[in-house]
């Protein structure tokens, strides 16, 4: 299977490409590496990790597109609405289709699926349940910390845990993942935040992108979970293609 962790070098030049989506298309390939204090190559093999040939495929990729057109709203709707766009859109274009491949495969592989989540990420990961449950797969669910840790400590190398978490930085996950990989469980995390934690404890991982531009008025996590449904949906659509074949 192909390793599509990213060094420390192309960590760094995904982060300045994210940083600077919006002017991609107007960008060279020569001009993002002076952008990005990196060499031409470290841009070529950062995107080709993220599933494209090259930088001009991905620079072509990427469109730029104005606030919605809907009657009605006034701008700050509109530009709310165009957030959930652009989450939808930059979470398609940055996941890895040689990573879904990998995630696919491991699903089909596995004796037994754990998924481990935590707050609203619990939403998405009850839906991946029930998705996995169509296609008999023996699968449960723990978003409690003791549970988490305890099924841990039984997995075998047959066992797959699955990490649904928006930052990939939730202590409980962490920890309880830690224990399930000492016992040889292989691990697929579904998050936003590639240089996490859980990322990093991963076999695979599938990246989605969330919005700075979200306004939360509460002292509490109540972040849209939308790219995590997102990798949910790509990655299942991906698993019934395969089972079909």
């Amino acid at each position: 299977m192909v390793n599509q962790k990213l060094s420390s070098a192309e960590a760094y030049t995904w982060q300045v490409i994210q940083e600077h989506y919006d002017e991609i298309p107007q960008l060279s390939i020569t001009d993002l590496a002076e952008l990005a204090h990196c060499s031409l190559s470290t841009i070529n093999r950062t995107v080709r990790k993220k599933g494209f040939s090259g930088y001009a495929e991905f620079r072509y990729s990427i469109k730029e597109k104005p606030l919605p057109n809907i009657n009605g709203f006034s701008n700050e709707v509109l530009a709310a609405i165009g957030k959930n766009e652009e989450e939808l859109l930059r979470t398609i274009h940055n996941i890895s289709a040689p990573a879904i491949e990998q995630a696919v495969r491991a699903i089909d592989q596995a004796g037994e699926i754990i998924l481990f989540a935590r707050g609203l990420s619990t939403h998405a990961a009850v839906e991946m349940m029930k998705k996995l449950q169509l296609f008999h797969k023996p699968v449960t669910l723990h978003d409690d910390y003791k549970y988490m840790t305890y099924y841990a400590s039984f997995v075998k190398e047959n066992s797959l845990i699955i990490n649904l978490s928006l930052s990939g930085e939730t202590l409980e996950l962490i920890e309880a993942t830690e224990v399930a990989k000492t016992h040889g469980a292989k691990i697929l995390t579904l998050t936003v935040t590639e240089q996490s934690p859980l990322v990093r404890l991963a076999d695979v991982s599938l990246i989605g992108y969330k919005s700075s531009l979200e306004v939360n008025y509460f002292d509490l996590d109540v972040h849209s979970r939308l790219p995590l449904y997102i990798l949910v949906r790509v990655l299942f659509d991906a698993y019934s293609i395969y089972k079909k074949q």
